[in-house]
Formats: structure tokens, C-alpha cells, sequence
């Protein structure tokens, strides 16, 4: 897909998060996030279009451990195509979790995405079970572990160096270390359908 689709498509999810914000969107709406763009299919993304059930979205908003204003996932079609980064959850296969730009109370949203599972219409999709505002310092640490797939690495050194200046991280999280191994991994590369 091209970038103007993703706009397009950008456009109808936030006047469709608008509504759900106002209390007019329909039962039942699935909002449609359009197909996985180049960065996301060389982590190994399938070629089937991403969903996320209205219901889910205001499910994880309402969730006690890390509520979120609704409003605050606007543009979440562009913020999934362009990550800060991606990690395997599991069988990198299975499910990825995305760190995107979004933000709120100053954590970036991590939004889990399970890939092959099938839709009302018996549909291959690849379908948002997770999003919320991720704690930096935790998904930061997951590049210590291991688990990344593709790094925006200015937008991660920038983290680091904010991260850094302040005084309540956690002692486990070693950002020299995590400066590191950002500066010489290789993200995968793939051309787009």
C-alpha cells in the first residue's frame, strides 16, 4: 500500500474512533487498519488486512492496570506502519508486539497483534488483542532480551538519551548496554506486496 491509502484509511479510523468516542458508532464495528506496509512484513508480518473490534479498543481503555483515554489512539493506522520498534511475543510467527509514537501519560503504546486468526466472515486477518501505554524502561529491556525484530534506531537512541536524564529508572534496565546492541542491530529488510 501506498502512503496516501494509509491516509485515507487513517482518516476513516479516526472519524470512526470520533464516533465511538461520542457514543454514535454502531454494535459491533471492526475497524479496519488496512495491510501490513514494508517494515512490518519484513518482521514477518503476514499479507492479510489488520483488525481491531471496537469492543476490544474500549475493553483495554477501561482496563484497571493501564487505562487510556480512547482519544489517544488517534492515528494508530500510520503509527502501526511506521513503529519505534517490534518484538517477538512468543513465536515471532504467532503475535508481534509493536511500540508506536502514540503516547500517553508519557509511555508509548504497545499495541500486541496475533496474526492468522479468522474474522465473522471466516477471513484471515491479523487481529489487535492488545493496546495499551507500555512502561519504556519494560520494552526497553526486551532489547536486552532478545526479542527484537526491527529498531527505529534514532527514535530509540533519542529514548535512551531522555530515558537516561532520568533518576527512576530501574537498576536492571543497562542503557549503555541497551545503546549497544541498538547501534549494531540490523534491521531485516523485504520488498512490499
Amino acid at each position: 500500500m501506498r502512503n496516501n491509502e494509509y491516509s485515507i484509511i487513517n482518516e476513516v479510523f479516526n472519524a470512526r474512533l470520533e464516533d465511538q468516542i461520542n457514543g454514535t458508532l454502531m454494535a459491533g464495528y471492526i475497524y479496519e487498519l488496512g495491510m501490513p506496509g514494508k517494515i512490518l512484513q519484513s518482521t514477518g508480518f503476514p499479507y492479510e488486512p489488520i483488525q481491531l473490534s471496537a469492543r476490544q479498543l474500549l475493553r483495554k481503555s477501561q482496563h484497571a492496570r493501564h487505562p487510556f483515554e480512547l482519544e489517544s489512539v488517534r492515528n494508530l493506522v500510520i503509527a502501526i506502519q511506521h513503529p519505534i520498534a517490534i518484538f517477538a511475543y512468543g513465536d515471532s510467527c504467532k503475535a508481534q508486539n509493536i511500540i508506536t509514537e502514540l503516547q500517553y501519560d508519557e509511555k508509548y503504546f504497545l499495541v500486541g497483534i496475533h496474526f492468522n486468526t479468522h474474522n465473522a466472515n471466516c477471513i484471515s486477518v491479523s487481529n489487535i488483542r492488545g493496546i495499551f501505554p507500555k512502561d519504556n524502561h519494560e520494552w526497553l529491556n526486551w532489547i536486552l532480551q532478545g526479542k527484537t525484530l526491527f529498531l527505529n534506531k534514532k527514535k530509540i537512541q533519542n529514548l535512551i538519551d531522555i530515558q537516561g536524564m532520568t533518576f527512576s529508572e530501574p537498576t536492571y534496565l543497562n542503557l549503555n548496554l541497551v545503546t549497544k546492541i541498538v547501534k549494531n542491530f540490523k534491521n531485516p529488510i523485504k520488498n512490499q506486496k
